[in-house]
C-alpha cells in the first residue's frame, strides 16, 4: 500500500499545533468571560477603558464590541475549530486504517 506514514502524522500534528494557536489568539469560543485569549484579553482591556469605574456604565461601542466577540466566539469555534478537528481526525484515522491494512497483509506472509 503507498502512503506516506511520516507526512500523515506530521499532517495530524501540525492540524494539532495549528490548533492550539488558533485557541490562542482567539480563544475556544466557550468561556462567556475570555480571559487567556489575546482576543479575549483585548476586549477586557476595552471594557476598562469604556466603562466608567465610578458607576460601572458602559458606553455603546463596547456593547457592541461585545455582541461582535460573542458572534464571533459563536461561528468560530462551531465552523473554524470544529472543521479542524474533523479534519485532524480523518487524517489520524485514515493513517491507523493504513497501518491496520498493512499489519494485516504483513501477517498474511508470516
Amino acid at each position: 500500500m503507498l502512503y506516506d506514514k511520516e507526512g500523515m502524522t506530521r499532517l495530524a500534528e501540525h492540524l494539532r499545533q495549528y490548533h492550539r494557536d488558533l485557541v490562542a489568539v482567539a480563544g475556544d469560543g466557550t468561556a462567556a468571560v475570555d480571559t487567556t485569549s489575546d482576543l479575549g484579553q483585548a476586549v477586557e482591556r476595552l471594557k476598562t477603558a469604556w466603562s466608567n469605574p465610578n458607576s460601572g456604565a458602559e458606553n455603546g461601542a463596547l456593547e457592541a464590541v461585545i455582541a461582535a466577540k460573542r458572534d464571533w466566539d459563536s461561528a468560530y469555534a462551531d465552523k473554524c475549530l470544529q472543521t479542524l478537528d474533523a479534519v485532524t481526525a480523518a487524517v489520524e484515522h485514515a493513517l491507523s486504517n493504513a497501518l491496520a491494512a498493512d499489519a494485516k497483509v504483513g501477517q498474511s506472509f508470516a
